[in-house]
């Protein structure tokens, strides 16, 4: 048998090394995606959300109908609106809300989401018309560009969210905030602190909060209506020791809180909690025996003295 070509001949030791390492090279250079190529290109927003159980296209829109729609994402959101539109919608969010706003669109909606991480934009749920029930881990913003926003909008929304924080920027505006908007709203929140806002709205709010300005500060507003706020479950809420204030605004409010700290302030409020039972020792009153003393004898029982006998 001839001998194999020179041309032929599979190269050995490092120069077959070499020559597997450029073959590989050039096939991930085949395969690679079209943005590889063209760095400028914009990206398609990549997400794994389904409505009414059918995958929904990649894209910054994920939108449900007119009717009642159940809008499940499995995956983190970046720079996607979800939109639910008309009908009593049910929306689901398993992973982070980055850059990115959950909507309800009108109806009686429940959404249910994870932390807003608002990076080079902000973050936001809303719950738009209806009364609607809205459900978020943590609310924490910095700034007007990076803000952190849940909204009740129109109509009695229940909501509870985890920690609210997050100073706003220029016009108030932005950060960590969560209202209700119009309607009576009850809103639930962890610790509101770092300059982290939970505002009512109009109508009778009711709102509770774990805390208030333990660290740096925070606010509470009420806003028009007979409000109620207290800490969970109507308990006591501990305003401070750091900044920290409650304004229950305008009507008849009632404030379950105390201030531990001579920064924080608490205004507005016309029903606060009654002052503790004085434990001092009750005064016995006049004429009255004390409990366990043997009543004392009277006058006409007492026995008549013996007569005195005359002398002699």
């Amino acid at each position: 048998m001839s001998p194999t070509p020179p041309s032929r001949r599979r190269p050995r030791g490092p120069v077959a090394l070499a020559a597997l390492l450029a073959g590989a090279a050039a096939a991930s250079l085949a395969v690679a995606p079209a943005e590889a190529a063209a760095p400028g290109a914009a990206r398609v927003p990549m997400h794994q959300c389904w409505v009414n159980g059918v995958a929904a296209p990649p894209g910054d829109m994920v939108s449900g109908s007119s009717g009642d729609d159940n809008i499940f994402c499995d995956s983190d959101l970046e720079n996607v609106t979800v939109w639910g539109g008309g009908g009593n919608d049910m929306i689901e969010v398993r992973g982070l809300v980055i850059d990115s706003a959950v909507m309800g669109g009108d109806g009686d909606d429940v959404i249910r989401a994870k932390h807003l991480v608002p990076q080079n934009a902000s973050s936001m749920v809303r719950g738009n018309r209806g009364n609607d029930v809205i459900k978020v881990a943590t609310v924490v913003g910095e700034g007007a560009e990076h803000g952190a926003v849940v909204h009740g909008d129109d109509g009695d929304d229940k909501i509870t969210t985890g920690s609210v924080s997050g100073a706003p920027g220029k016009f108030n505006r932005g950060g960590g905030i969560v209202t209700g908007n119009d309607g009576a709203d009850t809103i639930k929140v962890g610790v509101v602190d770092f300059s982290g806002r939970v505002l009512g709205g109009s109508e009778a709010d009711t709102i509770e909060a774990a805390g208030l300005g333990p660290e740096s500060g925070g606010l509470i507003q009420a806003g028009p209506g007979d409000d109620t706020i207290s800490g969970p479950g109507g308990t006591i809420l501990t305003v401070g020791p750091h900044w920290g204030m409650v304004d229950a605004g305008v009507g008849r409010d009632t404030c379950t809180v105390k201030s531990v700290s001579t920064r924080t302030s608490i205004a507005a409020c016309e029903v606060l909690p009654k002052a503790a039972p004085s434990a001092a020792k009750p005064q016995t009153p006049s004429g009255a025996q004390p409990a366990g003393a043997k009543p004392a004898t009277p006058a006409a029982a007492q026995p008549a003295p013996h007569p005195v006998q005359p002398a002699g």
